[in-house]
């Protein structure tokens, strides 16, 4: 696979929510865009095993300790989605919640976790292409997701009233999750951003468009 340049191909993933971002941000998010594009390249081209996180930054034309500021390993820059661990994540939602309330605080993190996801369709296939060969990094994602859940379950749970807090918490999570998941789907197939398709999920579920 060809390398691109990544001071030119990290402008391709500016959406409109780009401009509610600062300079600073707005940089960092690209960084990561440019190594999370070139862990995905190299383990195409090498498979997992034979990548380094040298090669990451190398090929991503950051330094390694750039790499570091971002990701714990290479396998999390594989992945790529989930900028955050299950700690951080609940922290926001901790904090979301105190600002705008359980359900609203619940969304908002999910959106802000669609929104650290490239828009570039060509980098999600490709991403879609390693995941189906390598089925560590399966197992890697979906325990990272598990962690992250758990966390924001027993956030959500704190907020709630009555004896059934941790069971609503518990349903209202997966309910989310299945919906960025629909979200991503969506994207996919009608080639649209991330963030709209999250917010056309939302409603139909909502407005109880579904037969469950």
């Amino acid at each position: 696979m060809r390398s691109r340049n990544y001071d030119e191909s990290v402008t391709d993933e500016t959406t409109p929510d780009d401009q509610t971002l600062g300079l600073r941000e707005l940089k960092k998010r690209q960084s990561r865009v440019a190594m999370h594009r070139a862990a995905l390249e190299l383990v195409h081209e090498h498979g997992l095993g034979g990548v380094t996180v040298e090669a990451i930054a190398q090929r991503a034309g950051v330094s390694t300790r750039t790499f570091f500021n971002h990701w714990t390993t290479k396998e999390s820059a594989i992945i790529g989605v989930l900028l955050e661990g299950g700690e951080q994540v609940a922290a926001r939602l901790r904090e979301r919640i105190q600002e705008i309330g359980p359900r609203e605080g619940l969304r908002s993190v999910l959106r802000d976790a669609l929104a650290s996801a490239p828009v570039d369709m060509e980098l999600r296939e490709l991403k879609k292409q390693v995941m189906t060969s390598e089925p560590k990094l399966h197992s890697l994602s979906s325990g990272n997701l598990l962690s992250v859940q758990t966390e924001m379950i027993e956030v959500l749970a704190e907020s709630l009233d009555g004896e059934h807090a941790q069971e609503r918490a518990t349903l209202s999570v997966q309910i989310g999750f299945a919906v960025t998941r629909s979200a991503f789907s969506v994207s996919m197939a009608r080639g649209i951003d991330l963030g709209t398709a999250f917010d056309e999920v939302l409603d139909r579920y909502d407005e109880g468009d579904s037969v469950f």
